[in-house]
Order: structure tokens, then C-alpha cells, then sequence
């Protein structure tokens, strides 16, 4: 019977080392995305272009985007960066949804999974609310 209930207590330790080891990238990547100024290398969201992988040439870019030169490098970064934290958010989810389902157990973390997915929400929001203001912004200068 212990055996049973220690199944799910290793897969929350194991997938609390993934998550610790992907946002360690994340950081790592959008450090690199940071200092190569490629936080726009994508202009759109969730994907690039119009694509969910950044184009190879400027020739395969829609004609909404013909104001913005492709830099296939910076875009490359950026969607990996994306990508990475966007699958380190469901990881957190996931982490906060096991607490939630184990909280009778003792000793089971729920506040800092909590926590962590409230920030991850918020970051979400700050990331929409600076979007929608790029977005404005360049709408309104055209």
C-alpha cells in the first residue's frame, strides 16, 4: 500500500527536477535572446510570421508583414525562447494541479506551487498587456 502511494510523490519530484531544470534554460535562453536583441525577432504571437516556426526567407512572409525585415536568426531564438516557456508554464501548471490533487497528503507542498502558477499568470498578462501596446502603438503611427 505505501509502495502505491509513493507513485505519485515521484513523478511530482521528478517532474518538480524537470521544471527546475527548464526554467534554469529559459533564463539561460532569454539571456541569449536578451543580449542578441532578439526580443522582437518574431512580431506577432503566439507564433512568427503568421507561422508556428520561424520562416526561412522573407519570401514565405504574409503580405501583413512586409513593413518588417525577417532576421532569421533573432526570430529563431525568439520562438525557441517562446516555445521553452511556454512548455516550463504547463510544467508549472502541472506541478500546481498534483499539489492540489495530493494536498492530504503530509508534507505536501501547496503554497509554492500556487504561487509559482499565480506568477506565471501574471507574467502571461504583462506579456498580453505589452502586445496589445506594441500592437497599438504601431497601428496608430501608420
Amino acid at each position: 500500500m505505501q509502495a502505491l502511494k509513493m507513485q505519485p510523490l515521484q513523478t511530482q519530484c521528478r517532474l518538480a527536477l524537470f521544471t527546475f531544470v527548464l526554467a534554469f534554460c529559459v533564463i539561460l535562453v532569454g539571456a541569449d535572446v536578451r543580449l542578441s536583441d532578439a526580443g522582437f525577432g518574431c512580431p506577432d504571437w503566439p507564433g512568427c510570421y503568421g507561422k508556428m516556426v520561424a520562416p526561412a526567407d522573407q519570401t514565405v512572409i504574409d503580405a501583413g508583414f512586409n513593413g518588417r525585415p525577417l532576421d532569421s536568426g533573432k526570430a529563431w531564438k525568439e520562438i525557441i525562447h517562446r516555445y521553452l516557456a511556454g512548455t516550463l508554464g504547463v510544467a508549472i501548471l502541472l506541478l500546481a494541479v498534483i499539489a492540489w490533487r495530493l494536498r492530504k497528503q503530509d508534507h505536501q507542498p501547496l503554497l509554492l506551487p500556487s504561487i509559482l502558477l499565480l506568477l506565471v499568470i501574471f507574467q502571461a498578462a504583462l506579456l498580453l498587456l505589452t502586445l496589445i501596446s506594441i500592437f497599438w502603438f504601431t497601428r496608430s503611427h501608420e
